[in-house]
């Protein structure tokens, strides 16, 4: 896996980062932990990858100062890291779900102009518009839901870890949505094998790849869940409209030979 290559990884005690270095055999690998500051720890590298992961806000934070701090970091970091590596490769993990968000039943490529419908989706985009500015070799990943691998108990998003986890107890799952809606998955371990793929490939310039792939109704969701065993859920679907988000991966599965599994079974 390219264990020359020196890998410098900010949310390492994420969900994506924690699976990423269990998985990986890269001896290489340097993680940057940053909230309020970010700290000048960059070295220079004959080849160099920054995966930039780490966020402090989340799809429900409201506090604009965290907000704004993200995407000010998320600049200062990139401008410290090629500072030091002017040839490096910058990765940035931005999210798909919220930008694309639409009742038609239409499947996105790269090409679908994004509308995000929350302020942490906008400073996910602003970001993006920053590394695509920087004269440097970068990459954007839209990812769609992810799951498996080991999410923390406490995690809120992720359905599908949610009601794996609650599977045969006694805790009530309360769902307010539209059973009907689709939303896009992608494995936490297909994620992790394209961001491999990702950091030892030679492209030049500035890319863009949507990943996700398995789009499946809420209800389906439920049903193949529940076949393993007893759910206690509790359902809300008034007033709820059905919304459709289909990603697709067509672009990331040809440019580096990708090949995600069905794991939702």
């Amino acid at each position: 896996m390219g264990s020359y290559l020196t890998l410098y990884i900010t949310g390492a005690n994420g969900l994506i980062g924690t699976r990423l270095i269990e998985r990986s055999d890269r001896s290489n690998i340097k993680c940057i932990s940053y909230r309020d500051t970010v700290p000048n720890l960059f070295d220079s590298h004959d080849q160099a990858c920054l995966l930039h992961m780490g966020w402090s806000s989340n799809t429900r934070t409201k506090d604009e100062t965290i907000l704004e701090r993200d995407v000010k970091n998320s600049e200062i970091l990139f401008n410290k890291f090629l500072d030091k590596n002017p040839k490096g490769k910058i990765i940035f993990t931005s999210t798909a779900g919220d930008m694309y968000a639409n009742k038609k039943e239409n499947v996105c490529t790269e090409l679908d102009y994004p509308n995000p419908r929350t302020r942490y989706s906008q400073c996910k985009l602003q970001v993006e518009n920053i590394l695509k500015n920087l004269d440097c070799k970068s990459f954007v990943l839209r990812i769609s839901n992810i799951w498996g691998g080991y999410p923390d108990t406490n995690r809120q998003n992720g359905l599908v870890d949610k009601l794996l986890r609650v599977l045969n107890t006694d805790e009530e799952v309360k769902l307010f949505t539209n059973l009907n809606s689709h939303i896009d998955l992608i494995h936490v371990d297909d994620l992790i094998s394209l961001i491999f793929k990702i950091v030892d490939c030679n492209l030049e310039g500035h890319e863009l790849f949507l990943v996700g792939g398995q789009s499946v109704s809420i209800w389906s969701i439920i049903n193949i869940i529940s076949k393993k065993g007893y759910l206690n859920l509790k359902i809300d679907q008034t007033d709820k409209s059905k919304f459709f988000i289909s990603i697709d991966s067509t672009k990331s599965k040809i440019t580096f030979n990708w090949k995600p599994e069905n794991y939702l079974k």
